[in-house]
């Protein structure tokens, strides 16, 4: 099992996180174990705030075990042309940008792009069709989100987004 120096960064929670990314033998278990893992933990829309403070942690352990057991368990030829998830490269990316091009809003658009990023980020989807598809969706995210984006009030952003205002006992709001 990977260790790390005892110190201000050791904890209880790592530790467990340890054992589990250490008992993951096969590489469609840690593909579904990082895919679980980003929409449970990381996003604005994830389902989960219990590890705020370790998930960036975890989520890198999570990825070092993906690449070790692709590099194993992979040909040289599939580390090239296949996703983790098994699936190939091409299908995902005409998925996810024929999704997006059908988003009527930007709020759908954010929701389909934070997704591709949660499930295909590498070490699951080769970098170079990675970084091609993000590209392409951040760019018709940024065509839907520059629709009069800066002309809207910040109270309708606030409605738009369902965000709910805190008065602070001092008197002063915080979003």
């Amino acid at each position: 099992m990977p260790t790390f120096e005892k110190g201000i960064h050791d904890n209880p929670t790592r530790q467990a996180w340890l054992k589990k990314i250490a008992a993951l033998q096969k590489l469609s278990d840690a593909t579904k174990a990082i895919q679980d893992f980003r929409v449970a933990n990381t996003s604005p829309f994830r389902t989960s705030n219990e590890l705020d403070l370790d998930y960036l942690w975890i989520e890198s352990k999570l990825e070092q075990k993906v690449a070790v057991l692709k590099a194993q368990q992979l040909s040289t030829t599939d580390l090239l042309y296949k996703a983790t998830t098994g699936e190939d490269p091409a299908q995902v990316e005409k998925h996810w940008v024929d999704r997006i091009n059908a988003a009527k809003t930007k709020y759908e658009a954010e929701k389909i792009h934070v997704e591709f990023r949660q499930l295909y980020k590498p070490p699951v989807l080769p970098v170079n069709v990675f970084l091609r598809t993000d590209a392409t969706l951040g760019s018709r995210l940024m065509e839907l989100r520059n629709d009069n984006y800066y002309g809207t009030s910040l109270e309708d952003l606030r409605k738009e987004r369902g965000v709910k205002v805190v008065h602070l006992g001092n008197g002063k709001a915080a979003a």
